[in-house]
């Protein structure tokens, strides 16, 4: 037993004198005959001042090194050129360097570099890659001038004053991750250049950390492309971005394979440009990207945001904003869900937005605040892109032109999610103040036939939980205009002082919850007479059955005739003291009582075509309402058929239109 244990002993010791004594013998070859082998055996043209090897280490030292490459117009070789004041290399495995020309090291260090590279041109074999150029787990640079460029001489990468130090870093060669992963690093460089991909460059004046924070001024991501170029060569990206930033800072940035973590970031005078390509995106089989994003907190100050159509018009703007997000998370399990990130909460408020709202229309903001649980807007404004007259001759059929605005618009107590795929919403509080609503349309156009479905049906289309426990409009106008070719202007109804309170606005898609929609409206009838209205329906009642009723005090009866003349073809002058209607109905006929009490009642029948006065039938019109003022009936019984192809207030207004020819028209004319 002992004799084999002498013998294992013997072998041992033999074999690890033998592995020292080849590896001091390599060593002492690369310390000797490195240089005929670089030169023989290497397509660059190496010397330095000293080199210094440590044998049982494999530490290597060189000073003063100049390199170049033998055949500077090869295309199939990488291009060195230039110079370090120092190398060091820790822990060089030399068989894999020798071999393969890869290096693989613990760490390697480079002292005053100044270096131009131009990569080899890509291999035929689009399938045939080239192998990861080095395994290096420490990299540090001291005092470096750096430029990196493609085969074709476009430029990849270049940095003045570069110094870096990187810790643990690793290689990756899945293009759906981040190309490396690192635990830490320091860097300051100035004049940045990164060619990021095909189409974008990341610049910046300078780069710099401190205290765990990288701080970059002058940060600029620009395509390299103009517009056209990249709209031809990359139909599968929709917009083209620029962003550019006066500085940016993030702290605690780390960077793994799968996921880009920050504890803070913020933005400092960033303006982003968005260009939209007209024409469809194609799409493609791009396996989904499992890359995650987890940033605590980000802050955006005094932002810029211009989004623009293909032809470099503005579609979207805005001219200042700020921006905080708490807690955003995208990773591979959040990319599951509809939204594909979470958040904690969010903050956006800005002034000056612009949205051109497709053919018709604009929107402006002056200012707004949108948080998680609210939205505050400040002077909307709905605004038409062309006269009346242009957009009557440019729309195939009837339609209504709006013109809207609004002083302020709060949604409070909002709270929405995602839940089996479809969005849930609700809102506690919305409020409208001030609003200015104008409404136009003109019977110049054909009809158009489409059935316009009442209220409580419309909301009862929408697919997705809806409700608004309190609507308020407060304060506002509104304004009715419908325009005959046969009329001498168009008739008008306006509504001021107009205050609205509308409860359980609903999609009727909560079982169980409650579906009636209760609506009263105060407010002065054509700016002179009190008027109260309270209207009813049920979004779960498939007949959608309503009531509507109110009374109108004080009316001039002049007041009535821009809208009495086009349809009735009459005008009326002295005061009706009340006017009172009680409605019901459906989405095929309404009936209900209407009445009218008058003081110093006069009519005028008018001509259907001139709209002359009709002297004599105005003479007989009005000695009967004259005879018969006081025999004037309590109420008049009102019925009248829906045209679907019509809105709700066209089916309301037929009503007050039955009831006033019921009662003013009492004799045949």
């Amino acid at each position: 037993m002992k004799k084999t244990l002498k013998i294992s002993l013997i072998v041992i010791g033999s074999l690890l004198a033998l592995i020292v004594i080849i590896n001091i013998g390599f060593s002492l070859w690369l310390k000797y005959k490195l240089p005929d082998y670089l030169k023989s055996k290497t397509p660059y043209q190496i010397t330095y001042k000293s080199l210094n090897v440590e044998i049982l280490s494999g530490n290597i030292t060189a000073d003063d090194i100049r390199i170049r490459t033998k055949q500077p117009n090869d295309n199939k070789v990488t291009m060195l050129y230039g110079s370090l004041a120092g190398l060091n290399i820790s822990r060089l495995g030399i068989i894999e360097f020798l071999k393969n020309k890869r290096l693989e090291a613990s760490s390697v260090k480079l002292i005053e570099p100044n270096i131009t590279v131009r990569l080899a041109e890509p291999k035929n074999n689009p399938s045939e890659k080239d192998p990861l150029p080095f395994t290096i787990k420490n990299i540090e640079i001291d005092n470096g001038n750096l430029d990196i460029k493609k085969s074709d001489e476009t430029q990849l990468f270049s940095a003045k004053d570069l110094n870096l130090n990187i810790k643990n870093l690793s290689l990756n060669e899945n293009p759906d991750e981040l190309p490396f992963a690192l635990d830490s690093y320091e860097i300051s460089a100035k004049n940045f250049f990164f060619r990021l991909g095909k189409v974008y460059s990341v610049t910046a004046t300078s780069i710099k950390t401190k205290d765990g924070k990288l701080d970059v001024s002058d940060f600029a991501l620009k395509s390299l492309l103009d517009f056209k170029n990249w709209e031809r060569d990359f139909k599968s990206q929709k917009s083209l971005f620029e962003i550019k930033s006066r500085q940016l800072v993030f702290e605690q940035l780390i960077f793994s394979k799968t996921k880009l973590s920050l504890k803070n970031a913020m933005l400092q005078s960033p303006e982003f440009i968005i260009q939209n390509r007209d024409s469809k995106v194609i799409k493609t089989n791009k396996k989904k990207s499992d890359f995650g994003l987890d940033f605590q907190n980000v802050d955006v100050m005094d932002g810029k945001l211009s989004v623009l159509k293909a032809n470099g018009t503005r579609s979207f703007s805005i001219a200042k904003f700020n921006a905080n997000v708490r807690n955003f998370l995208m990773d591979s399990e959040t990319s599951k869900n509809k939204i594909p990130f979470t958040y904690q909460n969010y903050r956006l408020t800005g002034s000056q937005l612009f949205y051109d709202a497709g053919k018709y229309y604009t929107i402006g903001l002056s200012s707004f605040d949108v948080a998680t649980e609210s939205i505050d807007l400040k002077q909307f404004n709905l605004n038409p892109k062309y006269s009346r007259a242009e957009f009557v001759k440019m729309i195939p059929m009837e339609n209504d032109l709006f013109d809207i605005s609004a002083s302020r618009i709060q949604l409070l107590g909002l709270k929405w999610n995602y839940d089996n795929d479809q969005p849930d919403i609700r809102i506690r509080n919305l409020k409208l103040n001030q609003a200015d609503a104008n409404i136009f349309r003109s019977k110049i156009p054909k009809d158009n036939p489409k059935e316009k479905p009442l209220y409580s049906k419309l909301l009862r289309n929408v697919k997705f939980p809806l409700l608004v426990d309190n609507l308020d409009l407060i304060n506002s106008r509104l304004v009715y205009e419908e325009d005959k070719p046969d009329t001498n202007g168009p008739g008008k109804v306006i509504f001021t002082n107009f205050n609205m309170n509308v409860r359980n606005i609903n999609s009727n898609k909560k079982k169980g919850a409650d579906t009636k929609v209760p609506i009263a409206i105060n407010c002065k009838f054509m700016d002179a007479s009190p008027m109260k209205v309270n209207w009813n329906f049920d979004t779960a009642n498939l007949q959608d059955q309503f009531t509507i009723s109110g009374y109108i005090n004080n009316l001039p009866a002049n007041d009535i005739n821009p809208f009495i003349k086009p349809y009735m073809n009459i005008t009326a002058t002295g005061l009706i003291t009340s006017l009172n209607f009680d409605f019901r109905g459906n989405n095929n006929v309404m009936n209900g009582k209407f009445r009218i009490a008058h003081k110093d009642l006069k009519v005028n029948v008018l001509d259907k075509n001139t709209k002359e006065k009709k002297k004599f039938l105005s003479a007989v019109a009005n000695l009967v309402v004259k005879k018969d003022s006081k025999k004037f009936p309590e109420s008049v019984d009102i019925q009248v058929e829906r045209s679907k192809d019509r809105s709700f207030f066209n089916f309301y207004w037929k009503g007050i239109e039955d009831g006033l020819k019921k009662s003013l028209l009492v004799i045949k004319i």
